[in-house]
């Protein structure tokens, strides 16, 4: 198998880790896999164990006009991939997130190929590109996304939701299809060593690359209409296109005090963040791109390191009475923070809690387990 990832350097993000985890259990499966890596130019990071870095010139390009430098890095990287399946074979598989729609990977993926093509879906895309406002993307899915999907070998979900979309966009419901949540290398993190709680404060950890759909405004409109006598301090650890916004909504509210922004954390930084923190924060505003069950990977960190945490959608992986969750209203309504504070006096008195939660996540969560249905699922392809 050959996964084929588009600017895999640099920062280290979970979607890097996950390829990276997915990619090392189905290797020790026997299922010979390797990460092809799309990069420009000018990219510097060192070099990773299993990943054959491809280098793409001008994929890196620049210009005032940021449409048609968009347009080029576009046309680019497609004919970069249809490189890389040019020289694929019968027997191998080029496994990709959703393929970014155009008139080039349509072609490539009608044209006549050795290789199957299967595309893991990660959200309804159509949904995540109007919220975020890329309409260049959504004019070529309304062009192009359908060949995508139907001349596709194989589907992959991370819900039933977007199985179900992502086939039916297909216009085969025979089509190869399987769904398959987001798992997490449990191992490379270390369980959270909690402070013991106390009602009068609690502090809430949300580690994430900001977008809309996290719904953190929804969090500090809660900590601007709250009233009670428990201290509450929001910690934000990650970068983002919507802090800005979070930071407008904070002044407004006049509720900075309640809420420290710690920039990209990692490392033994990070470590002590969860250490420090009673209650972790999911997504708390997928509604907004059309979601109403979803796979965060963060949200399999937060098993894993056994931190308790709040979202506001349903997740294939954990039950509704799986007791370390909160769920919010998925709606625009403030975040009721008196219940999440009554959530956190039950579990978080309980001193056993990590280890209960890392236990879960080792026996459900862990790429070791998702990955033997994955490989049996390319095995039936090839």
């Amino acid at each position: 198998m050959v996964y084929a990832v588009l600017f895999f350097g640099g920062q280290v993000s979970g979607v890097r880790k996950k390829i990276l985890a997915q990619v090392k259990q189905l290797n020790n499966l026997g299922f010979a896999s390797e990460i092809y890596s799309l990069t420009g130019s000018d990219d510097n990071s060192p070099p990773v164990q299993g990943v054959q870095k491809i280098i793409v010139h001008d994929l890196e390009c620049r210009s005032p006009k940021r449409f048609f430098a968009k347009l080029k890095r576009t046309n680019i990287r497609d004919y970069a991939i249809k490189k890389i399946i040019e020289t694929l074979h019968n027997d191998e598989i080029l496994y990709t997130r959703m393929l970014a729609p155009s008139k080039i990977t349509s072609d490539i993926i009608k044209s006549p190929r050795k290789c199957k093509i299967v595309i893991e879906h990660q959200s309804v895309e159509p949904d995540e590109r109007r919220l975020a406002g890329d309409y260049l993307f959504l004019l070529y899915d309304f062009l192009y996304g359908g060949d995508i999907r139907k001349y596709c070998d194989g589907i992959v979900g991370v819900t039933d939701q977007i199985t179900h979309y992502e086939v039916s966009r297909s216009g085969d419901p025979d089509k190869p299809h399987i769904t398959i949540g987001n798992g997490f290398n449990v191992d490379s993190v270390t369980l959270r060593k909690p402070v013991p709680y106390h009602e009068q404060n609690i502090n809430l950890l949300c580690v994430a690359n900001v977008n809309r759909w996290h719904g953190l405004d929804r969090l500090i409109q809660g900590l601007g209409t709250y009233r009670g006598t428990t201290g509450i301090t929001l910690h934000i650890a990650g970068d983002g296109p919507a802090l800005p916004g979070l930071k407008k909504i904070i002044d407004e509210l006049d509720v900075a005090d309640k809420v420290i922004f710690h920039g990209f954390s990692a490392g033994v930084e990070l470590d002590n963040l969860f250490d420090t923190c009673h209650i972790a924060v999911g997504s708390l505003g997928l509604h907004r791109i059309g979601l109403t069950e979803a796979s965060i990977l963060k949200a399999r960190e937060y098993c894993a390191r056994g931190i308790p945490y709040i979202i506001a959608s349903a997740d294939p992986d954990f039950s509704d009475d799986f007791p370390f969750i909160f769920r919010v209203p998925s709606d625009e309504t403030p975040v009721d923070l008196e219940k999440v504070i009554e959530f956190a006096g039950r579990v978080c008195t309980d001193p056993e809690h990590p280890r209960k939660m890392r236990t879960y996540a080792e026996e459900y969560l862990d790429w070791s387990v998702k990955m033997k249905r994955l490989k049996a699922f390319l095995e039936t392809l090839v």
